[in-house]
C-alpha cells in the first residue's frame, strides 16, 4: 500500500472536494497522513480514521534540535528560509517529519501551489522523496504568484508532477510558469454528492429544538438506537443556548453511537429552515418535563411553535403527551421518557409511508382551522379596548 503525505490548510475545516478526494484516494489502496497546517471548526472535518498531523511550534522546535545531530543540511535549509524569508514554512515543515519518517511516507503531496507550496519543498529535501502539488485557479490568480513568478517557477520546477484541475490552467502553468506539458497532469474534480449518506434512499427525521433538557433529545437518540435499521438519518436543527438546562447534544450522539445516523445542521432562520421543514419526511419532538429536587416542574413547553411550522408544511409528526401538545396533535403521541414508545412510533412511520400523506393533511387542516395567523386579533381586540 502507497503512503502519501497530504498537506493542506484545515483554516475553516477542509474544502468538501479535498474531504471526497481523500476519500476516493482511500478507496483506492492510497494511505493518507493528512498534515494540516492549521486545524480549526468548519462545514467538514477530517474523518477521525485518518491519520491527522496538525503544525506545532512544539514539535518543529523539538525535531529542530533533534535533526541538528543527524541532519547535516538542516543548518543550510535554515539559512535557506532566513534569506527568502519562509521561516514559518520551514517549521511547519519540520513538525510534520517525524510523524511522516516513522510512518515510512512514499510520496509527498501539496494541495496548494502558492508559497505553503516551500512546505512540501523542506520536507522533499529532508526525506528524499516525490514531491507532487495540486495546482487550483485559486492560486494562479494570487497577487503575489504574479509578484514573486520566479520563486512559483522554482517550486513547480522542484516538484515531480505539477497537477491541475483544467486545459485553460495548463496552459497557464506551461506558459507562465515555464513547466513542460509531459510533467503536468490533469485531474479534473469531480461531484461526490451525499457521500455522508444524510439523503439519498434514507427517511428523513426532523427535530427543531434549542439544546435544552425539556426538548428530549437523549429519549429520541435512545428511540433511535433501537431500530437497528439504517433507512433512516436524523437532521437536528439547533445549538446551545447557554441556559442553566442546556446540554451538549454532539456529545449525547457519541455516547449513543449515533454519529453515521445523525447529521448536525446548526441553528437556521428564514429561509433555510423552512427548506429544511419542506425537504424532510418527520418531524420528532419528545418534549420531557424537567423538574426540581422538589419534584416541582422547573421546566416545561406550552405547544411547541416547531410542531406547529412542521404541521403547516404538511409532514406526519411524532411529539409526546406533554403540556399542551394534545390540544395540537391527533396523532401520534407518545409518553414523555419513554424510548419504547418513541421508538414503535417512529418504527410505525418508517414502514407505513402511505400513511403520511393522510396525517399531513388532516395535520394542515389542524392548522388552518385552530392554529392560523387571525389569533393575533385576540391581542389585537385586547389592545383596542383600552
Amino acid at each position: 500500500m502507497k503512503k502519501v503525505a497530504y498537506i493542506t490548510s484545515g483554516k475553516v475545516g477542509i474544502h468538501r472536494f479535498t474531504y471526497n478526494e481523500i476519500e476516493l484516494l482511500e478507496k483506492n489502496g492510497i494511505e493518507i497522513n493528512l498534515c494540516l497546517t492549521q486545524l480549526n471548526s468548519g462545514a467538514w472535518m477530517p474523518n477521525e480514521r485518518w491519520n491527522i498531523n496538525v503544525a506545532s511550534k512544539y514539535k518543529a522546535l523539538r525535531q529542530f534540535f533533534i535533526l541538528l545531530f543527524s541532519k547535516k543540511n538542516i543548518l543550510s535549509l535554515l539559512l535557506e528560509a532566513k534569506k527568502k524569508k519562509i521561516l514559518s514554512y520551514f517549521f511547519i515543515s519540520l513538525s510534520f517529519y517525524y510523524d511522516l519518517k516513522k510512518n515510512n511516507i512514499n510520496s509527498i503531496h501539496c494541495q496548494m501551489g502558492d508559497d505553503k507550496l516551500y512546505i512540501g519543498y523542506f520536507l522533499k529535501r529532508l526525506i528524499s522523496i516525490p514531491l507532487t502539488v495540486t495546482v487550483h485557479a485559486h492560486e494562479l490568480y494570487q497577487r503575489k504568484v504574479y509578484d514573486e513568478n520566479k520563486v512559483i517557477k522554482e517550486l513547480y520546477s522542484f516538484c515531480d508532477k505539477v497537477i491541475t484541475i483544467s486545459d485553460f490552467n495548463t496552459k497557464i502553468i506551461n506558459e507562465k510558469f515555464g513547466v513542460e506539458k509531459s510533467k503536468i497532469e490533469v485531474m479534473r474534480l469531480f461531484p461526490d454528492i451525499d457521500n455522508q449518506n444524510y439523503v439519498k434512499d434514507k427517511t428523513k427525521i426532523l427535530i427543531v429544538a434549542n439544546w435544552v433538557e425539556k426538548k428530549g433529545y437523549s429519549t429520541l437518540l435512545k428511540a433511535l438506537k433501537k431500530l437497528e435499521r439504517d433507512d433512516f438519518v436524523l437532521w437536528i436543527v439547533g445549538g446551545n443556548i447557554l441556559s442553566h438546562d442546556s446540554i451538549d447534544v454532539e456529545k449525547l450522539v457519541e455516547k449513543y453511537n449515533m454519529k453515521e445516523k445523525v447529521a448536525i445542521l446548526g441553528s437556521q432562520s428564514s429561509p433555510m429552515i423552512d427548506i429544511i421543514f419542506k425537504a424532510c419526511d418527520i418531524f420528532c419532538l419528545p418534549s420531557i418535563t424537567d423538574y426540581f429536587d422538589d419534584g416541582n416542574p422547573s421546566e416545561r413547553e406550552g405547544i411547541p411553535v416547531s410542531l406547529m411550522e412542521a404541521m403547516a408544511w404538511n409532514k406526519p409528526v411524532i411529539a409526546t403527551n406533554h403540556a399542551g401538545n394534545s390540544e395540537l396533535i391527533e396523532k401520534m403521541l407518545v409518553e414523555e421518557n419513554n424510548s419504547d414508545e418513541l421508538s414503535k412510533a417512529i418504527e410505525y412511520l418508517l414502514d407505513n409511508k402511505k400513511e403520511w400523506k393522510k396525517m399531513g393533511e388532516r395535520n394542515v387542516e389542524i392548522i388552518n382551522s385552530k392554529y392560523s395567523k387571525s389569533n393575533i386579533e385576540v391581542l389585537v381586540k385586547t389592545f383596542n379596548n383600552f
